[in-house]
C-alpha cells in the first residue's frame, strides 16, 4: 500500500463490517460490499493497467494541493504518482505542468 492506511486490505475489511451494522441494508442481510482490484498493485502496475485500459492520463492528476486545475509536484501524492510512472517506463503527461 501506497502508505495511506485507508489504502489497506485491513481497513476495507473493517470498513466493509461496519457498513453492515451501520446500514439498513446491512441490517437487513444485503450488506455493502468493497470492491478495490487496484488495491495489490504498485502505482507503476496501475498506471501500466490504465495505458491498456486506453487511460487518458493527461485528464487525471492527484494532488492534494492543486494550484488551480495544475499538480503542485511537492505533495506525497503528487510524488508518489512521479515515482509510479517513472517505475513504470512510461512519460507523465502532467509532468510539465508539475513545477
Amino acid at each position: 500500500y501506497s502508505g495511506y492506511p485507508d489504502c489497506r486490505p485491513d481497513f476495507i475489511a473493517a470498513f466493509e463490517y461496519l457498513a453492515s451494522l451501520a446500514t439498513k441494508a446491512g441490517v437487513e442481510g444485503r450488506p455493502l460490499r468493497i470492491f478495490a482490484p487496484l488495491l495489490p498493485l504498485t502505482k507503476a502496475g496501475i498506471i501500466r493497467l490504465g495505458r491498456e485500459l486506453g487511460v487518458d492520463y493527461g485528464l487525471t492528476h492527484s494532488c492534494y494541493d492543486p494550484i488551480g486545475a495544475v499538480a503542485c509536484g511537492r505533495c506525497d501524492s503528487c510524488l508518489i504518482r512521479r515515482k509510479g510512472f517513472h517505475e513504470a517506463g512510461v512519460v507523465d503527461p502532467i509532468a510539465y505542468a508539475i513545477p
